[in-house]
């Protein structure tokens, strides 16, 4: 069923889960190091759970995105699996500083942290393609940039945090800050069931999914790896430019910048709507291309402003999007298992990023890099205009 008109509460409740998968984030990474060193293990062994943990989603997304698919044709809904994904991932993340409180240095008990640290990452990788799919119900597709800025602006406005309120976070105390956490999900769970009702289940003989073919498949994935690289050295370019001008104050810019990356989101909705979201998130990618060349080689604290205001909309561009891009790419039947697929690439290349890249730090290399991840990723978006979308049993 297409939809003429954006349903905001339904892109509201999306919009909830993504916030409350975004503080959790920020939470579980400033406190990880923390809680290892206390049960007696090298903070290390952070990097490397962060490494594993995204390699276990790469793989788990697609998955749970298929089989939600799945769900959706045979019982109307996607709400089970995001269900069991959050209850899952509620109980495991209160139940890491559970263990750093009972447990010791000298216990058994200690060896849980890490478990539970990884079986927490895996239970969020099992709800999130799936909830994000459900955007593609919310609105027309020329729409779907629109409603996708309002994932844009929960998932900035909250992911800001982590670079100036980490002391703010830390005084909580593990505890309650896990148990904000755990609330968090479980309320943008429960506000998104409450306003996307269940859809009558399509008849057995039309239940078939449609083909997927492989250029398509690794278009998406690609794309994921390209953008994810971007963010990466986008933040690892920012930080070094900022320091120069700012030295102590550099973190309140990196927060501005995600905000400013918030308020843009709309206005790029809006944008993208109209010009097309192929062409917005191309010209965002070909603006970012240049102005993260510019941050890094025009040390001018002018240009900085400036570049940094006009590439924070060129990015709200890029993450607006990229749910609308895959949506547009694929089968209606088989959205999860593409949603999953692109949150897989993304993953997989967090994953990898700090051993592939480990001798690529400082500027002009980072901004150079970024440039070049941007026009990787550019040009599978522009290559995907040549990829049928005529599946066979899908309509033009």
């Amino acid at each position: 069923m297409t939809r003429d008109r954006v349903l905001w509460w339904r892109v509201g409740g999306i919009a909830a889960v993504q916030g409350s998968i975004t503080l959790t984030w920020v939470i579980y990474a400033l406190y990880l190091p923390q809680l290892l060193e206390q049960l007696g293990f090298a903070r290390e062994l952070a990097i490397v759970l962060l490494t594993i943990e995204h390699a276990l989603e790469a793989v788990i997304e697609p998955i749970s995105g298929g089989l939600s698919d799945r769900w959706q044709r045979f019982m109307g809904t996607r709400f089970p699996f995001i269900a069991l994904g959050i209850i899952l991932a509620s109980a495991f993340f209160i139940g890491i500083p559970a263990i750093a409180i009972f447990g010791s240095p000298s216990t058994v008990i200690r060896y849980l942290l890490p478990i539970f640290a990884v079986a927490w990452a895996s239970a969020m990788a099992i709800f999130r393609s799936p909830a994000v799919t459900l955007l593609g119900k919310t609105a027309p597709p020329v729409a779907l940039p629109l409603a996708a800025s309002c994932l844009t602006l929960a998932q900035q406005i909250v992911g800001g945090l982590r670079f100036t309120a980490y002391g703010f976070i830390l005084g909580l105390g593990p505890a309650f800050a896990f148990a904000i956490g755990s609330v968090a999900l479980l309320a943008g769970a429960a506000f998104l069931r409450f306003v996307t009702p269940p859809e009558a289940p399509q008849l057995e003989e039309k239940s078939t999914p449609e083909g997927l073919n492989l250029p398509t498949i690794l278009t998406i994935i690609g794309t994921g790896i390209g953008i994810a690289w971007a963010f990466r050295f986008l933040f690892a370019t920012l930080g070094p430019v900022y320091s120069n001008f700012l030295d102590s104050d550099a973190g309140w810019a990196m927060t501005g910048f995600s905000l400013g990356m918030a308020m843009c989101a709309l206005p790029a909705g809006k944008l993208a709507t109209k010009w097309g979201n192929t062409p917005a998130m191309l010209g965002g990618m070909g603006s970012a291309i240049a102005l993260l060349l510019a941050l890094t080689f025009l040390p001018v604290s002018l240009a900085v402003a400036i570049a940094s205001v006009v590439l924070a909309f060129s990015f709200s561009l890029i993450l607006n999007g990229m749910v609308p891009f895959v949506l547009g790419l694929i089968p209606q039947g088989r959205s999860g298992f593409g949603i999953g697929l692109f949150f897989g690439g993304f993953s997989a290349a967090m994953s990898f990023f700090d051993g592939i890249f480990s001798t690529v730090k400082g500027l002009p290399t980072t901004g150079i890099c970024g440039a070049i991840a941007l026009a990787f990723a550019g040009t599978l978006i522009a290559l995907s205009t040549r990829i049928s979308p005529k599946i066979e049993g899908q309509s033009s």
